[in-house]
C-alpha cells in the first residue's frame, strides 16, 4: 500500500513561488547578498521616463510646499537647506503605482516579508546641502531588543539623482541586521570624527534600487555639494504590522480600476487586511484567511 503524498503547507508553497520568481528574474546573487550583508543593490531598475516623471511630481510637491521651483543641479543652502520628507506620494502621479509594482525589488521584498505584505509608505527624502540633511544610523525594526531574526519591515530605496558620499548618499552598515538591535548613540553618528567607521556609502546611478532587511542599520550622509539628492523610499511591512500610511478603504476608484486585474496591487494596499473595523465589526471570514507563516 503506497503512502499518500505529502502536501506542502501554504507557507511552503508561497516560498516555492517566491524563490522561483527570484530565479526567473536573475536575482539569486542579490538574494545571497541580502541574506549575508543585510542589503543588496539592483542596478537600472527604473527607466529614464519613470525617473523623470517621478522627479517632476516630487518637484511639484516641493513647489507647492515652498512656493518656489528648486534646481536639482545648482541649489545652494540659500535655495534649500537640509532635508524634508515628502509623504503620501502614491496618488500624486500614476508613475508611483508603476514603481510600487517594479518586479525585481518586489520579489526580494516578498522574500523578506511574505506575499501578504503591505505598503507602509511611499515618499521622498528631499535633501539639499548642509548638516541638517543627516539621518543618523538606525534600524527600522521597532520594539524591544532582541529584534526578530526575520524581517518585520523592509525598504526599497530608489535613487532618482546620483548618489555619492559627498552628494549625501544612503549609508548602510553591512551585517548589522545580525545584531538584532538598534545602534547605540555613539554608533549612530554619520558626521565628523564620530562617524561610524562601518558605514558604507551607497554610490548609485539614477534608477538603481537598494533593498534591505528591516533590521539593517542605515541612514544618510550630509550633502556637501550644491544641488539636491532625491530618492523614492518605498517602505513595506508584514500584514500584522501597523503601516505608516493608511490605504485601506481610501484608494481612489480610478486607481483601483487601473489595477482591477492585479490582486497583488490590491493586497499591497490592504485590500485583504482584516483589521481596522469600525461599527461594522470584524470580518471573521477574512480573519480566517490570514497567513500563518513567513512567506505566505
Amino acid at each position: 500500500m503506497s503512502e499518500a503524498p505529502i502536501t506542502q503547507s501554504p507557507d511552503e508553497q508561497a516560498l516555492s513561488r517566491t524563490l522561483s520568481k527570484i530565479d526567473e528574474l536573475g536575482l539569486k546573487d542579490n538574494l545571497i547578498e541580502l541574506e549575508t550583508t543585510g542589503y543588496t543593490t539592483i542596478r537600472g531598475v527604473l527607466s529614464e521616463d519613470r525617473i523623470e516623471r517621478a522627479k517632476n511630481a516630487l518637484l511639484n510637491r516641493v513647489e507647492k510646499n515652498t512656493g518656489k521651483r528648486i534646481d536639482l543641479d545648482t541649489a545652494t543652502t540659500d535655495d534649500f537647506e537640509g532635508m524634508t520628507y515628502l509623504h503620501y506620494m502614491l496618488y500624486e502621479d500614476e508613475v508611483f503605482e508603476q514603481i510600487l509594482m517594479e518586479e525585481k525589488p518586489l520579489a526580494l521584498i516578498t522574500y523578506l516579508l511574505g506575499e501578504s505584505c503591505l505598503l507602509s509608505s511611499i515618499g521622498c527624502h528631499f535633501k539639499g546641502p548642509g548638516e541638517g540633511g543627516v539621518i543618523p544610523l538606525h534600524s527600522d525594526t521597532a520594539g524591544p531588543a532582541p529584534h526578530p531574526v526575520y524581517s518585520m519591515v523592509a525598504n526599497a530605496n530608489y535613487a532618482l539623482t546620483p548618489y555619492s558620499r559627498e552628494a549625501g548618499a544612503l549609508a548602510m552598515v553591512p551585517r548589522s541586521h545580525k545584531l538584532a538591535r538598534q545602534p547605540t548613540l555613539p554608533e549612530m553618528s554619520l558626521t565628523g570624527e564620530q562617524c561610524n567607521p562601518s558605514a558604507v556609502s551607497m554610490d548609485l546611478t539614477p534608477g538603481d534600487a537598494v533593498v534591505w532587511h528591516g533590521g539593517t542599520w542605515h541612514g544618510s550622509f550630509p550633502r556637501q555639494i550644491p544641488g539636491i539628492r532625491m530618492n523614492l523610499a518605498v517602505y513595506f511591512a508584514r500584514h500584522n504590522v501597523v503601516t505608516q500610511e493608511r490605504h485601506k478603504g481610501v484608494v481612489p476608484e480610478e486607481v483601483l480600476k487601473r489595477h482591477s486585474n492585479d490582486e497583488r496591487f490590491k493586497r499591497l494596499l490592504a485590500g485583504n487586511q482584516a483589521y481596522g473595523w469600525q461599527h461594522e465589526g470584524p470580518d471573521f471570514e477574512m480573519m480566517a484567511k490570514a497567513p500563518r507563516g513567513l512567506y505566505d
